[in-house]
């Protein structure tokens, strides 16, 4: 029964112990006055002074009721750096420093008592006190002498018999600096130690209980004189008596603290010169041999240190740090680039207490630059040598609150710890450091990293990498692979030379303005045309002082000279380009006065558009070369209605249209158009231009009209582009139409990773025959129309239930940017689209198409190309003058036109007959339409459901495959069938006639 009443207590102390850390002496009781420590006076907490005299000493314990004061000439002294480093309170014997009149039973002790004081005298005939319970109530007291008359002695109670009193004489060197510990106990006795060397131990102890009318007095000055003539630097007392291991514990703290030997139980040895000094806030837990133990210690540090999987009698662990005061401050370590505290500990071990946990207090660490969260955690090191290069072991912190805590810690003694994170990756000239990818280069796993890359060789990257930020010092280079990201979510400072190879490209993600700076470059290249005399629409992707020239063009030999010349000349090296071309626009729609004149030098800003012409080399690509500081944030585009802009991709990267074409809804129509000049164009004369538009919404992209020689044979065409994708390249400038005050904007969340040679983007200056694959369900046809001159326009039609409408959609509907003499559009609204959009695919629609003809002759039409078009739907090109239908899924419909404008004529439509019986419902026309994402059918102007006799459904076979003789809702679930052409057969009770119509499952 004794063993289990014997364990009962011991899980009850580690409980308590676990959550109430001992943050008192050497991690012994606790300092916010809830344990038996109910006094503490430290030279290193609350000492307030006047000069250096002390007018007031903060109890540590935490108990405010003990806290000293005195007055005048009553006051003791601080010298300070005295012992150590640390303090000491001096007294005279005429001084003192006093409790009020605040002792209580409660708050006392009685009866048992544990004192330690770290003092000495200056001369050893005194008779003084060092500390006194004050006034003396009878004989009953509480004191402490060293010494009396050349003796030490304590007394608890009743004065002064053996009982009370415990007292050695003939003690040498009293005038030197000793560590006294008393215990007083009724049950064990009393017993004084000096350096944890037992100097006597006697039994019994005389009742005491403190008295109202009494003050705590230390220096022992009662009367004005005969107080305590020394120093002392450290007082703590119990209410109770600690047991052996504390004992041993706080003695070991004094020991190392303010530089004392002990005798005995000397077990923390790291507090001497050979061992590297490390003397503050020493803490300890263990196990005496008499069973006793101490299993949970803060002390006065940040490091808490407990529950030890293994202890037995004998062992003990404790901890000590090299610094006093310290700021605790990360730096960052140059052998390894992590960011080290600027404070180690280190341990004494005796025997083999298992494994412990291990918490730091973090309110006192400066975390500023830790990321915390999902990135690297703050990690616990241990090494076996000083310079902690190679830890032995490193275990992860877990934080919650203000406490970072790691569980199994292995220690041996003489093992030195720290704390340390990684924030970045380094490049040091030479290698990486720190990175998840090859050779500890940063990969695509690193966003919670700064990238660092300092001069040497150059740093390559050869992987995507994902990074905080990124930082190129003075003479480094960064240069980023072919084809490859470097995503970024905060800065990037450039006072080296960052390269983006061929297609790679930056994304910064951080939302706001620029953080960008540096008195370095990032390097980009982009391809333009080489035909002389073509146009390409371009943006800078960089900024020198926020704004960009013109002239601080690049090719790959140096920067570009120009001339004012018509044509460029590709045979200087750098190449000359002709400054004729070089226009802005902003102004209203087809006033074509709004084209402003610039010079290489005139500043323009980013996010706008200028106009280039190609260069004249052979071939069909020209390079150029972007320098300066990476254009990055948030800018905006003033916008006046009815206005057209010329604007630009401004970032070092692809730029999702669909993404800036979300957030400038209400401010433009909602597309953008990309100039395109025919590669056969030969001239510098506006009326000899050859060249259209390509047009890009949330619906789908077209590409410019473009002479053709395929005849369409193949139903594919050869356009020497491909359509609009939903990324806009890099430098890539664009048209867009204002329809409301505002601003345009651009922000980095607009930003993608898409290359030009995958056909992720497209930049309109040379054969292409890439497209992109995207995940995008909607069905889109392409019609290819063929003019008699075999110039091949395309146009578009959409589905999109979620966005369409049968009406004009800002951003899915889109209108014609240019007019050939020859020309195909969708009217709608008194628009010419050249892109409609609509919400479902209905058999009965019949879609008019004008077609504008100048030119007598031939004209050709067919689906050049199709996306998630069904099996089944029928496309056809119908001729209502000659009642012609043509098979535009599998034939070229062949139209031999005069000149003229044909605006009723011609229309697309999905079947060659209407099946609706219209016979005696012109006044409630009922129609179907399906619903592709919920796999219903809805039938229209159907207000009086009771009304309904019958509803059955044909596959094309003529077999029934659903019927329905009442209806609670006009939404008929059609999921189980399969996809495919059905025809609806619908019998109303008002009237006799069956309304037929087809509709299209898909």
């Amino acid at each position: 029964m004794s063993q289990i009443k014997h364990l009962t207590v011991l899980i009850t102390l580690l409980i308590f112990n676990i959550n109430h850390a001992q943050t008192g002496p050497g991690g012994v009781g606790t300092n916010d006055g809830t344990s038996n420590l109910i006094m503490w006076f430290r030279p290193d907490h609350g000492v307030s002074t006047s000069g250096s005299a002390v007018d007031s000493w903060e109890n540590a314990a935490g108990v405010a009721a003990f806290n000293m004061s005195e007055t005048t000439t009553q006051r003791p002294t601080l010298i300070t750096n005295a012992v150590n480093g640390y303090g000491e309170i001096s007294f005279s014997g005429s001084n003192r420093l006093r409790t009020g009149l605040t002792l209580t039973a409660s708050n006392f002790i009685v009866d048992e008592a544990s004192s330690f004081v770290v003092v000495r005298a200056d001369n050893t005939t005194q008779k003084s006190c060092v500390y006194t319970t004050d006034a003396l109530v009878g004989s009953t007291r509480f004191t402490c002498h060293i010494p009396w008359n050349g003796s030490v002695y304590f007394d608890i109670g009743t004065c002064c018999g053996t009982d009370a009193r415990i007292q050695v004489g003939g003690l040498p060197n009293l005038t030197d600096y000793s560590i006294w510990s008393y215990d007083a106990n009724p049950t064990t006795g009393k017993q004084l130690y000096r350096n944890e060397n037992l100097l006597q131990n006697r039994g019994n102890t005389r009742n005491y209980n403190s008295y109202s009318t009494q003050r705590f007095n230390l220096g022992g000055n009662t009367s004005g004189t005969a107080g305590f003539v020394g120093d002392m630097t450290e007082v703590a007392i119990f209410k109770t008596k600690v047991n052996a291991a504390q004992r041993i514990i706080i003695n070991n703290y004094l020991s190392a603290k303010y530089d004392q030997t002990l005798t005995a139980n000397n077990f923390y040895l790291q507090d001497n010169a050979a061992n590297g000094d490390f003397d503050h806030n020493v803490a300890g837990i263990g196990q005496a041999s008499d069973g006793s133990s101490h299993t949970d210690s803060q002390g006065t540090g940040i490091v808490r240190i407990h529950t030890p999987s293994n202890l037995s009698n004998g062992d003990y662990l404790f901890w000590g740090e090299n610094i006093k005061d310290a700021t605790y401050e990360f730096a960052t370590n140059t052998t390894n680039y992590t960011e080290q505290l600027n404070t180690t500990w280190r341990v004494s071990k005796t025997n083999d207490l298992g494994t412990v946990t291990v918490s730091f207090d973090t309110s006192a660490l400066d975390l500023s630059g830790f990321q915390g969260g999902a990135c690297p955690s703050l990690q616990l090191i241990v090494d076996n040598d000083a310079n902690l290069l190679s830890p032995t072991t490193v275990y992860p912190l877990t934080i919650s609150g203000t406490t970072a805590t790691a569980t199994g810690v292995s220690f041996s003694d003489g093992d030195y710890f720290t704390l340390r994170y990684t924030d970045q990756i380094v490049w040091d000239g030479s290698a990486f450091f720190n990175g998840s990818g090859t050779a500890n280069a940063p990969s695509a796993a690193d966003a919670c990293l700064k990238l660092t890359v300092k001069a040497g060789s150059p740093a390559t990257l050869s992987a995507t990498a994902h990074v905080r930020e990124v930082e190129v010092e003075s003479s480094a280079t960064l240069n980023i692979n072919d084809g490859l990201l470097l995503e970024v979510e905060d800065s990037v400072i450039i006072d080296g030379t960052l390269d983006l190879l061929g297609e790679a490209q930056l994304i910064q993600n951080h939302s706001g303005p620029t953080t960008n700076s540096g008195n370095g470059t990032l390097i980009i290249r982009q391809q333009g045309t080489t035909n002389l005399y073509n146009y390409n629409y371009w943006s800078a992707p960089v900024n020198k002082a926020g704004v960009w020239e013109i002239g601080w063009l690049e090719d790959a030999s140096g920067q570009i000279a120009f001339t004012s010349n018509l044509n460029a000349d590709p045979s200087t090296s750098p190449i000359t380009l002709s400054s004729r071309w070089l226009y802005t626009f902003s102004g209203a729609t087809n006033d074509y006065d709004a084209w402003q004149k610039i010079e290489t030098n005139i500043p323009i800003s980013s996010a706008e558009g200028y106009t280039l012409k190609g260069s004249g080399a052979t071939g069909t690509e020209q390079e150029y070369v972007f320098n300066g500081i990476p254009n990055d944030g948030n800018y905006t585009k003033v916008a006046v209605p009815g206005y057209d802009l010329l604007l630009g991709n401004p970032y070092p990267s692809a730029l999702n249209a669909d993404q800036f074409i979300t957030d400038n809804t209400g401010i433009i129509d909602g597309t953008l158009y990309f100039w395109e000049h025919f590669i056969t164009n030969n001239s510098h004369y506006l009326k000899d231009y050859e060249g259209g538009y390509a047009t890009y919404n949330l619906m789908m992209g077209t590409s410019a009209a473009i002479p053709d020689n395929s005849g369409l044979t193949s139903g594919l065409g050869s356009a020497s582009k491909a359509k609009p994708t939903g990324n806009i390249s890099v430098g890539q400038g664009f048209f867009v139409t204002i329809t409301s005050t505002g601003f345009v904007t651009f922000n980095n969340n607009q930003r993608v990773f898409a290359k030009d040679s995958d056909g992720g983007s497209v930049f309109y200056k040379s054969n292409s025959n890439k497209s992109t694959t995207t995940q995008d369900n909607r069905t889109k046809i392409w019609f290819a129309f063929l003019e008699p001159n075999n110039i091949k326009k395309t146009m578009g039609l959409g589905y999109d239930p979620n966005h369409a409408t049968i009406g004009y959609d800002h951003g899915y509907d889109a209108i014609a940017f240019n007019e050939f003499k020859n020309d195909i559009y969708w009217p709608l609204e008194d628009k010419e689209l050249v892109i409609q959009a609509l919400p479902q695919i209905n058999i009965e629609d019949e879609l008019p198409v004008t077609i504008k003809a100048i030119d007598s002759g031939i004209y050709k039409m067919t689906i050049d190309d199709s996306q998630n078009l069904p099996d089944a739907l029928e496309v056809f090109l119908k001729d209502y003058e000659t009642n012609s239908y043509y098979d535009l899924r599998h034939t070229i419909a062949e139209i031999t036109l005069q000149s003229g404008t044909y605006e009723n004529r011609f229309a697309i439509v999905f079947q060659k007959e209407s099946l609706l019986n219209t016979e005696g419902v012109a006044k409630n026309t009922v129609t179907a339409t399906y619903n592709k994402p919920t796999e219903t059918l809805t039938l229209n102007h159907t207000e009086d459901l009771s009304n309904i006799a019958s509803v059955i459904i044909y596959d094309v076979n003529g077999k029934k495959v659903i019927t329905k003789r009442s209806l609670k809702s006009a939404n008929i679930d059609v999921s189980s069938l399969s996809e495919g052409l059905y025809i609806l057969n619908l019998k109303l009770k008002s009237d006799s006639n069956t309304r037929s119509m087809k509709f299209l499952k898909y």
